[in-house]
């Protein structure tokens, strides 16, 4: 039997639901240029060319999250979860609550180094999957709620980001866990809001997470946090026309397809909403946002970067951000792919070949492969290491 949240779903405020609702439904690696000073001014280009990609339709919504092991893909969606095995295209399994996971909505997926996955999922905790069978842990085992939407393993230690505040632990062979936890209030609002979305753990130990209402990152004892007000996310003027249709669309093709959602014209814009993040191999701490762009931390310096359409990115809602072996970042946005290579963004859409325009996982492979996650299309292109383009092409 499932444990409940300390909230219910009529307890979730309606911006919640709205987001929820939409991500569940539709919605040479040492010499990277980011070392680099970022040019002042970037612009966005549309790819040239027809990308020739693998591309799989699911009988799902979107695909929430994608991680690659050696041998298997997993794919979190909203009807469960995907193994995917990537030397044998037949051998496809699917877990949901029938056999053994908790919730068929799958948030978070974080791969171990023996290849078994740990799922974070909607209202059914987390979920363990040794190979043979699962371990389950919700919140009468000491988690702080039953939604779980980020994972991330350390060498030591799980942390969890849920929608009651930060989980970790220790973890042991037996994956006998004794969660701890940081709240506002256990932290004396060190952790700026318990909705936590995101989190990632630098090698140092410093740990940062994003959250409904900006970044909080705590280390040796010691929290700080950051908003709008500290440079996170660009302002509304700058963004304003841009949000403004997309709200439009969101209402038109969300809404009929689900009449409970209500008008979503009233969120376009929440610079501080952290919907992804991405720690990359210079420590750079990029910060995907509702509709405020696409933010850089510098964690030496503590100063933000941030970027919009009017810098070339196709869209303002940031929904996936990933690196790929070559260093590019990969941005997944409300419309369409982009890449960054320090310069510029190179975008993709419909046009390139990439069918689903909201993009709302990105997960790369070390053979190469960039796996896209839309709306009921999962794509691969295959990522020229030299170029860090995509090499299949017509």
């Amino acid at each position: 039997m499932l444990a409940k949240s300390k909230y219910s779903l009529k307890q979730i405020n309606w911006f919640h639901t709205i987001i929820a609702s939409i991500l569940l439904y539709y919605l040479p690696n040492s010499a990277y240029p980011f070392e680099n000073k970022i040019e002042n001014i970037t612009t966005g280009e549309i790819y040239p060319h027809i990308v020739k990609k693998n591309t799989f339709t699911l009988n799902t919504r979107n695909i929430k999250v994608i991680k690659a092991g050696n041998k298997f893909l997993w794919i979190g969606t909203n009807k469960g979860l995907i193994r995917y095995d990537l030397k044998n295209e037949k051998n496809i399994q699917v877990y949901d609550n029938k056999n053994k996971l908790l919730s068929n909505g799958v948030f978070a997926i974080s791969i171990d180094k023996k290849g078994s996955p740990w799922v974070g999922t909607y209202g059914g905790g987390l979920s363990y999957f040794n190979g043979s069978y699962w371990k389950n842990y919700n919140t009468p085992d000491g988690l702080n709620d039953a939604f779980v939407y980020d994972i991330q393993l350390t060498e030591e230690k799980i942390w969890l980001a849920t929608w009651s505040g930060v989980n970790f632990s220790m973890i042991n062979p037996k994956q006998t866990l004794k969660w701890e936890k940081f709240t506002v209030e256990n932290s004396n609002r060190g952790l700026i809001d318990d909705w936590v979305y995101a989190v990632k753990i630098e090698e140092s130990g410093r740990a940062w997470f994003g959250t409904e209402s900006g970044i909080s990152t705590y280390y040796k004892g010691k929290w700080k946090s950051f908003n709008h007000s500290n440079g996170l996310g660009a302002s509304y003027n700058e963004v304003e026309h841009k949000n403004k249709e997309v709200m439009s669309l969101f209402k038109g093709e969300h809404h009929n397809a689900s009449p409970s959602i209500p008008n979503i014209q009233a969120v376009d814009y929440k610079p501080d909403y952290i919907v992804s993040m991405h720690l990359d191999k210079n420590n750079h701490l990029w910060i995907g946002t509702w509709g405020g762009g696409l933010s850089l931390l510098n964690t030496k310096t503590l100063t933000f970067r941030n970027f919009t359409t009017h810098d070339g990115l196709p869209g303002n809602f940031i929904l996936a951000i990933e690196e790929d072996n070559s260093g590019g970042l990969w941005i997944g946005t409300n419309n369409g792919l982009s890449m960054f290579n320090g310069k510029k963004f190179i975008n993709f859409s419909r046009i390139n070949g990439i069918q689903s325009k909201f993009i709302f996982s990105l997960e790369t492979s070390k053979d190469h492969s960039l796996w896209i996650g839309g709306h009921k299309i999962l794509t691969r292109l295959i990522i020229d290491p030299i170029s860090g383009l995509p090499i299949n092409l017509e």
